[in-house]
């Protein structure tokens, strides 16, 4: 059965419209807190990187966005969902791949890598529940993202759900979502997880 195509916006507009406010007060100020059953970010910690950055568990994902100089536009910008991959998931990944990744001269690719963690708009987990939805990520691909059963998107385990901050939410995944489009790559051909 062919997955549905959904626009990730519409599906933020219908979580926005048919849930209660997103956004609940913050009640533990110096964690992330569980609040009517979604994680909210610290008082500090208003935007999706930032939210990242205090877990303590995205540091490789956080260099590659400074690499990558898409950081800023993930603070200043938004709302955003971030599929985001735990520093476990990027030791999947083979050290010599991710340090050519992070050069400079391939900045194209990490950024392209990056893109597809991330929709645009606010997707909570109730939205994709018991479904198996097309996800169109910013990089222009598309990655199944599978709630049947125990929700995954492309070959990653969502880990943690629903993750609030001001302009996004997050998802903690246990890989990396490398796109289709590196299967030609050579820097990408030496064992990295792909999308199935």
């Amino acid at each position: 059965m062919a997955p549905d195509t959904v626009a990730p916006l519409r599906l933020a507009r219908r979580a926005i419209l048919a849930s209660a406010p997103l956004v609940a007060p913050v009640i533990a100020p110096a964690t992330a807190a569980m609040v009517a059953g979604f994680w909210t970010a610290p008082a500090w910690a208003r935007n999706i990187v930032d939210l990242a950055a205090e877990t303590g568990s995205f540091k490789t994902l956080i260099r590659a966005l400074e690499v990558a100089e898409l950081k800023d536009s993930l603070v200043n910008e938004g709302p955003f969902t971030l599929f985001a991959p735990t520093d476990d998931a990027f030791t999947k990944i083979p050290q010599a791949t991710l340090d050519n990744l992070m050069r400079p001269e391939n900045r194209d690719q990490l950024v392209m890598l990056l893109k597809h963690h991330v929709l645009a708009g606010r997707v909570i987990s109730r939205d994709y529940a018991g479904r198996r939805l097309e996800a169109l990520p910013l990089d222009g691909g598309a990655v199944i993202l599978d709630a049947r059963q125990k929700p995954k998107i492309g070959p990653a385990r969502i880990v943690r759900a629903d993750m609030l901050a001001d302009n996004g939410i997050v998802h903690v995944i246990d890989q990396v979502l490398v796109p289709a489009s590196f299967a030609e790559d050579p820097a990408m051909a030496d064992g990295a997880p792909r999308e199935r």
